[in-house]
């Protein structure tokens, strides 16, 4: 499906963002965007994510933990740039819509449980993880029945960075040895899965909704009411 023609399908209701991305934006654009040619697009990043989880969980299988941790940090910042890209470069897709989450969830979820299955709160996370996984394939399931995708929230984002963060630290204390730190990403693995649950519940009740009966052929009876200029979704601090 061509770009125009993707981009005409995603929900208006998306286009009120997080506050700290009306703060974020600026500076990746600013600080990141300049390197990256209009040709490269934010699926390309997305992809390129992908492609560095078996990169990093190799790198960690050899022993060889700083490359790991360089490679890891690389992927988590192309879930930022390909964000900002998105929409600062009018560029957001049906496509990167679903894909970019999964990637965020493919990639937290491998490398987390590598390093982390032994702790109690990794695996309630990657539990998590998997129903947040099932919940994007019933996103898809809605695409198809009403051709719109669900807008991101505040919660969602925030968790995307908070987890973010405690692997990366966890990642770092793992190759330190310290058991300090081990305990900080330990915590806010803890604050992330809260936010998961507040996050997962808002992203159910949005999806009933849509799939709603009523809802359904309203979108069918006034398809000219979609806004060309629709932004995009899910739970990631990127879009």
């Amino acid at each position: 499906m061509p770009v125009e023609q993707e981009r005409h399908q995603v929900n208006p209701d998306s286009k009120r963002e997080p506050g700290f991305q009306r703060f974020t934006d600026p500076f990746v654009e600013k600080v990141f965007l300049w390197a990256f040619p209009r040709w490269i697009r934010p699926n390309h990043l997305t992809l390129l994510r992908l492609a560095l989880i078996p990169a990093v969980l190799v790198l960690w299988y050899f022993d060889l933990d700083w490359w790991a941790l360089g490679v890891f940090a690389v992927a988590i910042a192309t879930d930022f740039i390909d964000g900002t890209m998105a929409r600062t470069r009018d560029q957001i897709t049906l496509l990167g819509t679903y894909l970019d989450p999964v990637a965020d969830k493919l990639l937290i979820g491998a490398v987390l449980a590598w390093i982390g299955w032994r702790y109690l709160i990794v695996q309630i996370v990657l539990a998590f993880i998997f129903l947040e996984l099932l919940l994007t394939a019933l996103g898809v399931r809605m695409l198809l029945r009403t051709r719109t995708a669900r807008p991101s929230n505040a919660f969602g984002k925030t968790k995307m960075v908070v987890q973010s963060a405690a692997l990366g630290i966890l990642l770092l204390a793992s190759i330190l040895e310290s058991r300090t730190w081990i305990q900080v990403s330990l915590g806010l693995f803890w604050l992330a899965l809260a936010l998961a649950a507040v996050s997962g519940a808002s992203q159910i009740k949005g999806v009933l909704s849509l799939l709603s009966p009523r809802r359904v052929q309203d979108r069918v009876d006034k398809p000219a009411d979609r806004d060309p200029t629709g932004d995009s979704a899910e739970d990631d601090p990127a879009r």
